[in-house]
């Protein structure tokens, strides 16, 4: 069995951030909804969560110092910006013993649980996570969850947004020599999910229309004009991540109601620069953009 065949898709991007609630007023003012905040039990950073009908985005942040960051501490040390995503499984046990029996070293699963902050009060989502060895996402930070209460997490009152987002459709990365990332995504996605095109290697990402594309550094300015490397000496990172809209004009109408920066391409496109979205791009597409 594939690792990709035990997927549901990409669960959510993470956006690690220097400043939890600036990035909270950061993305309420590009036009999201965001979920109260979240607090991780025994590690020293919170979240705020951006939900989508199938996925989200996590703006996670260092709220005490004195506690296990899980790393986030040491990534901040370069900047802000998409520390990585996970997949989901529903069942993390058969993608566990799918990695287990190719040989691929693995961390878990192992629960984890955060207090969401609610004004009726306090309640527990809870998850399982599985890590395993980098050869498994090539240039990309990545682990698997399960969440086992979904229906706290994903509350009808918060999938609505003003900018009409409505989920995750390409996740982009700045890696250099990008066609080594072939073997290894064919290995554990499959062959026809990789996808050598003009500029860029495509992952399609399990049963979802959702992407994982890999661009080189020196190509960044094709892609998105008047982009430049974040630092050369960066082996790979999240230059982009891509949101699904069904109406561009609407998405538009509210980023000029609200005097929001933005990069228009034709009637396919919109992006926000990484300045005002901590550090990494946010576009937002219409289904029928390439």
């Amino acid at each position: 069995m594939l690792f990709s065949s035990s997927l549901k898709g990409i669960d959510h991007l993470l956006i690690g951030v220097q400043q939890l609630e600036e990035a909270r007023h950061l993305y309420l003012r590009l036009g999201f909804r965001l979920t109260p905040r979240g607090r991780h039990i025994g590690w020293g950073t919170a979240n705020y969560c951006i939900m989508f009908p199938n996925d989200y985005l996590e703006l996670i942040g260092i709220v005490d110092k004195s506690q296990d960051t899980n790393g986030l501490d040491v990534f901040l040390e370069t900047g802000q910006g998409g520390l990585g995503l996970a997949f989901r499984s529903e069942d993390i046990g058969q993608t566990a013993a799918c990695l287990q029996k190719i040989g691929v070293p693995i961390d878990g699963p192992k629960d984890l649980k955060r207090i969401l902050e609610l004004e009726h009060g306090d309640v527990m989502p809870a998850f399982e996570l599985l890590r395993y060895d980098s050869q498994v996402s090539p240039k990309v930070s990545s682990f698997v969850c399960d969440h086992k209460t979904p229906d706290v997490v994903w509350q009808k009152q918060w999938l609505e947004h003003a900018n009409g987002a409505c989920g995750i459709r390409r996740v982009v990365y700045a890696t250099v020599n990008p066609s080594d990332v072939i073997t290894k995504y064919s290995e554990f996605f499959g062959e026809d999910a990789v996808i050598v095109a003009d500029g860029c290697i495509d992952v399609l990402v399990s049963e979802r229309k959702q992407v994982l594309r890999f661009i080189a550094p020196e190509d960044i300015s094709r892609f998105y004009p008047g982009i430049e490397p974040k630092d050369l000496s960066l082996d790979s990172y999240m230059i982009a991540f891509h949101l699904w809209v069904e109406d561009l004009n609407a998405t538009q109408a509210y980023f000029d109601q609200y005097r929001v920066g933005y990069q228009k391409e034709g009637d396919s496109r919109i992006s926000v620069q990484g300045n005002d979205a901590c550090g990494v791009i946010v576009a937002f597409d219409v289904p029928n953009e390439s």
